[in-house]
C-alpha cells in the first residue's frame, strides 16, 4: 500500500483541536494503534449539534427534501464523475450556508473492484479537503467509508456519496452569531459519535488475520472500541454497525452464505444478545484489497449527565442606565 502524504498522529490530537472554538465540542479521532490515513475513523460531538444528510452523484444533489440538478454534461468515466459530484458537494454546501469544515463523515460508494480506482479517489479526496487540511481552524479530514459495488443500481452511475455535515446552525457559536443563548451546561446531555473506515489494519499498516474473515472481523471490532473509547462510549453504546465484506477463495469464508453465518456469531459474541445493535451486512468489495475481506463503521450514542434541554432561548439583551 502507497503511503498516505497526509500524517494523522491521535497522541497529538487534544492539543491541536484545543485551539479552535469548533473543535471543543467536535472530536475527531484517531487512535495510535490504527494506521495514518488521509481520513478519521471517529468524529464525536454533543447531542446538541445536529446533522444534515447530502446525497451526491455527478448529476446533482439532494438534501432536506429538495435538491441541486446539474446541468454538465455526464461525465462517462470514474474520475470525472467524482470530480463532477465534489462540484456538486460543493453547490449544497453554498446553499447550505455550510463548509468543507462542516463535513463530519462521508459514505462513498463506487462502481469497480480495482485498488487503483480506491487510489484515484482517495487522491481526489486528499486534494479536495486541501484547504480543510492547511486550515488553522481544524486540520483533522471527516471520517469515511469507501466501498466497490458491481452496480450502484444506474449503468451510467458511477459514484454516489452520502455526506453527513455538521449543521452549522447548531454549532455553539453559530448560535451566539444568531443571537441565541448557549446553556452553560452545553455538552453535557450526551454526545453522537459516528466511525467509519475502520479494519483490521494496525499503525505499521499490517493487517491482522489475512486469511481469516473471522480474525479480521474481531481485529476491526477491537478498532472500533478504541475509537469509542477515545470518544468516552463503549460497546454498549453502539446502535447501528454496518459491516462490508468480502468472501476470499482462501479464507474461512468463501461464498457470503458461509460470511454472514460467521459475522453474526462474531457479533453476537462482541455485542451479547441483550444489548445487541441493528446490523446490517452487505458483501461488497472492501477497499478493493486482496487483502482486507472486513470494513465496518458504526453509530453510538452516550448518555449525558443530564436531560437534553428544550430549544435555546434567545440571549439576554444588555442594558445601560
Amino acid at each position: 500500500m502507497r503511503l498516505p502524504r497526509i500524517t494523522i498522529l491521535g497522541a497529538a490530537l487534544t492539543a491541536v483541536l484545543a485551539t479552535s472554538a469548533f473543535a471543543q465540542v467536535v472530536q475527531y479521532i484517531v487512535p495510535e494503534a490504527m494506521p495514518s490515513l488521509p481520513y478519521s475513523y471517529g468524529v464525536a460531538f454533543p447531542v446538541e449539534i445536529k446533522t444534515v444528510d447530502v446525497f451526491v452523484t455527478a448529476n446533482g444533489t439532494k438534501f432536506n427534501g429538495t435538491g441541486i440538478t446539474s446541468n454538465a454534461p455526464l461525465a462517462k468515466d470514474l474520475k470525472g464523475q467524482m470530480a463532477q459530484s465534489l462540484t456538486n458537494l460543493d453547490s449544497a454546501l453554498k446553499e447550505l450556508r455550510s463548509s468543507k469544515m462542516d463535513i463530519a463523515k462521508l459514505d462513498i460508494a463506487f462502481q469497480g473492484n480495482s485498488f487503483d480506482q480506491v487510489e484515484m479517489l482517495s487522491d481526489q479526496l486528499e486534494n479536495y479537503f486541501l484547504v480543510r487540511n492547511s486550515s488553522k481552524e481544524l486540520k483533522f479530514p471527516p471520517v469515511r467509508t469507501l466501498i466497490g459495488k458491481a452496480s450502484l443500481g444506474d449503468s451510467q452511475k458511477l459514484v454516489e456519496i452520502k455526506a453527513t455535515l455538521i449543521d452549522p446552525k447548531t454549532k455553539p457559536e453559530m448560535m451566539q452569531n444568531q443571537g441565541l443563548e448557549v446553556p452553560e451546561d452545553y455538552g453535557t446531555h450526551g454526545k453522537t459519535v459516528l466511525a467509519g473506515g475502520i479494519t483490521a489494519m494496525n499503525k505499521s499498516y499490517m493487517v491482522k488475520g489475512l486469511n481469516s474473515m473471522r480474525k479480521q472481523l474481531e481485529t476491526s471490532l477491537n478498532n472500533l472500541e478504541l475509537v469509542l473509547s477515545q470518544a468516552g462510549a463503549t460497546r454498549n453504546d453502539v446502535k447501528y454497525i454496518n459491516v462490508y465484506y468480502t468472501p476470499k477463495p482462501d479464507s474461512d469464508a468463501t461464498d457470503p452464505a458461509q460470511a454472514e453465518q460467521l459475522l453474526n456469531d462474531e457479533l453476537k459474541k462482541f455485542f451479547g444478545e441483550t444489548n445487541a445493535p441493528t446490523v446490517t451486512l452487505a458483501a461488497d468489495e472492501v477497499n478493493c484489497s486482496a487483502y482486507l475481506s472486513v470494513l465496518i463503521d458504526a453509530q453510538a450514542s452516550v448518555k449525558g449527565t443530564k436531560p437534553a434541554n428544550a430549544a435555546p432561548k434567545p440571549a439576554a439583551k444588555s442594558s445601560t442606565l
